[in-house]
């Protein structure tokens, strides 16, 4: 709708890969449904220690399974480019890094791509540009100085 606002919640997830349950973990799902019910536009960075095909892994476990399936239910995208290892290691490369995005947000994401930057983990780091959102009004949470308790009880609040 021409001239509508619409806010963008960027974020990052980890989805432990010796997690009992299947992915994703509740966090992300309350998240996403939140958005969904607001209307509200999300882009996430996911360690997702989860392997498909579908976003570029050699092949495909459980874990990855679960995850595309509640990514395609969910009616989100993934936006990763091309299937250049996220994770690197001196025995091991794999795409096991995803961003995903709720419908139409991944139409803000330009330019993804992994860079060559030494990371000190086994994860490349991955850069994309966010355009076409209005920047006037941006939000941050230092997080040395956060009280993660009130953060959590506000974020869960906002869903």
């Amino acid at each position: 709708m021409a001239g509508e606002t619409r806010e963008i919640i960027l974020g990052s997830a980890y989805l432990p890969y010796d997690d009992a349950e299947p992915p994703p973990p509740g966090e992300l799902e309350r998240l996403v449904t939140g958005c969904r019910t607001k209307g509200t536009h999300l882009i996430v960075g996911c360690d997702a220690n989860s392997y498909h095909t579908f976003w570029g892994s050699s092949n495909i476990n459980n874990s990855g399974e679960s995850l595309l399936n509640y990514i395609m239910a969910n009616g989100l995208d993934v936006t990763n480019r091309g299937n250049t290892p996220t994770f690197v290691t001196s025995n091991r490369q794999e795409v096991i890094d995803i961003t995903i995005a709720t419908l139409y947000a991944g139409n803000f994401i330009k330019d993804w791509h992994l860079t060559e930057e030494v990371s000190c983990s086994g994860h490349r780091y991955i850069r994309f540009t966010v355009t076409g959102i209005d920047r006037s009004v941006e939000v941050y949470r230092n997080p040395r100085r956060t009280d993660w308790e009130s953060f959590r009880t506000d974020l869960l609040g906002c869903l």
